[in-house]
């Protein structure tokens, strides 16, 4: 007795039930990514460290008198401990001043979601080096779930401003590697 396949009936079911896998995993590694990140932010690192409070204190200041600590109106570079530090991660930080109040989550809360976001990007990267058709694929995942992991996230849950230019360039080049590729 043969079987006979229907008309409405997909030719590889196998292989289309086979793609459902990596794009959970996929869905997986970004939101260990984003746990890792996000859960006990305000007590990882514990305390704000003299960078971020600076930069919560200028944001607030921002808000309040449209001028840094130093009365300057509204700088690039803003002048802190004796050097000047990028303007972007204070601009970052000052709408989450204003809807969170000023606190440790709307200090490092930016960070973590650009450590969230480097994820994705090196995932995208990734499938773009190895010209892949999806971005769920074997060399995407893994570079994901590696950058995922905690080696990564120490530097994405705290701001330190040389850091940040590092992070911040990495998205920049990784956008930038997307578009030439």
């Amino acid at each position: 007795m043969k079987f006979k396949k229907k008309k409405n009936q997909p030719k590889n079911i196998i292989k289309q039930n086979l793609s459902f896998w990596p794009n959970l995993l996929l869905v997986l590694i970004l939101l260990l990514a984003a746990f890792l990140r996000l859960w006990n932010l305000a007590h990882y690192p514990s305390g704000l460290n003299a960078d971020e409070a600076a930069i919560g204190y200028n944001a607030y200041s921002l808000l309040e008198t449209g001028k840094d600590e130093h009365g300057d109106p509204w700088p690039i570079h803003f002048k802190s401990f004796g050097d000047y530090k990028p303007g972007l991660y204070f601009y970052l930080v000052l709408p989450l001043v204003k809807l969170l109040g000023l606190n440790i989550w709307a200090v490092r809360l930016p960070a973590a979601l650009l450590g969230i976001l480097s994820v994705l990007l090196i995932m995208l990267l990734t499938k773009e080096i190895f010209r892949e058709k999806f971005l769920a694929n074997r060399f995407s995942l893994w570079a994901g779930f590696l950058l995922s992991l905690p080696g990564h996230f120490s530097l994405a849950s705290t701001f330190y401003p040389r850091r940040l230019g590092v992070r911040i360039s990495f998205v920049f080049d990784a956008l930038g590697c997307l578009v030439v590729f």
